[in-house]
């Protein structure tokens, strides 16, 4: 029995020891979230990348915009030199601007060329705004030919011809098809009651229920809320107080052309510099054009925001 059991363990030891030496132990792996860290770190910037943890507060950022309509009449023209010196301050200061000209001012103001280029290189944007409905892309042809890529935005429309929408335009062999909506009213002649001044960002389902969200729709809104300075302190503060968890929100800031002043105020440039300096730290804040507005959204996962307005 002795000789049987010292054999039996020398074979069991030889046969360990040959293990040790043919075959290296695999070290301890760790759990599987730290292993897929660094491979996630490390993937292309393609793939999708989480923008926060599970339960996780959203990060609420407000898009502020500024827009300037030129109508077709010239009683409300801007003057040229004063105009451009306007654009010239308020993007140096370091807000986003678009411009929506009709085709009377585009094909009327003699120095319309010169005000659009010299812009550009300012980064203002120009949109599409036009109050008849053919003058559409009649408006972004002359754009082109001043050298300036119209935007996607239709700016300013009545809310009953969103159905029109649907189908691209062209003239003279410049094709427009709107994608992102501004400026919606109710009625003609901006009547109390009228404008649609909702802040935030959403997709119509339809002229008869504008502000219900669909999803698969076309076009997107973006809000510009009232316009009012006072109106959007008070959205940031509502936003710095937490009351809301979208992703994206939008305001817009509008001046007049000939007054150059905000819309229905007598807030000029000492007041846009006063409340750029105000919030422009905020974590929160984001300055972008309309079109950069919708971008945006979308990029953050087009989360409708519209907020109610009194």
């Amino acid at each position: 029995m002795k000789k049987v059991t010292f054999y039996t363990l020398l074979i069991l030891f030889t046969t360990a020891a040959c293990s040790l030496t043919g075959q290296p132990q695999r070290p301890p792996q760790p759990p599987t979230s730290e292993a897929v860290l660094p491979a996630t770190k490390e993937s292309s910037s393609s793939a999708p990348q989480p923008t926060q943890e599970a339960g996780e507060r959203v990060q609420t950022l407000l898009y502020i915009s500024g827009t300037t309509h030129i109508e077709t009449l010239p009683k409300a023209w801007p003057d040229p030199d004063t105009f451009l010196e306007f654009l010239e301050q308020v993007t140096s200061l370091g807000m986003r601007w678009s411009v929506g000209a009709d085709v009377g001012w585009l094909e009327g103001e003699p120095r319309a060329a010169e005000i659009v280029q010299k812009s550009l290189a300012w980064g203002v944007q120009w949109d599409v705004h036009t109050h008849q409905m053919g003058d559409r892309a009649r408006a972004a042809h002359l754009l082109s030919q001043y050298g300036a890529q119209p935007t996607g935005v239709y700016s300013g429309f009545l809310i009953d011809e969103l159905e029109q929408f649907l189908s691209p335009l062209s003239y003279q062999g410049t094709e427009w098809t709107p994608q992102v909506l501004w400026g919606a009213v109710a009625c003609p002649g901006h009547r109390p009651g009228c404008d649609e001044a909702s802040p935030g960002v959403w997709i119509p389902l339809n002229s008869e229920n504008y502000l219900a969200h669909d999803p698969s729709g076309q076009f997107i809104h973006v809000g510009g809320g009232t316009h009012q300075l006072s109106d959007a302190r008070l959205l940031v503060n509502a936003i710095q107080d937490g009351q809301y968890t979208y992703p994206v929100i939008s305001f817009t800031l509008m001046i007049a052309p000939d007054t150059l002043t905000i819309v229905k105020t007598s807030d000029g440039m000492e007041a846009l510099t006063v409340f750029y300096n105000e919030v422009n730290d905020l974590p929160f804040i984001r300055w972008a054009t309309i079109q950069e507005t919708a971008d945006a959204w979308v990029t953050a996962g087009s989360v409708p925001s519209r907020i109610e307005t009194e």
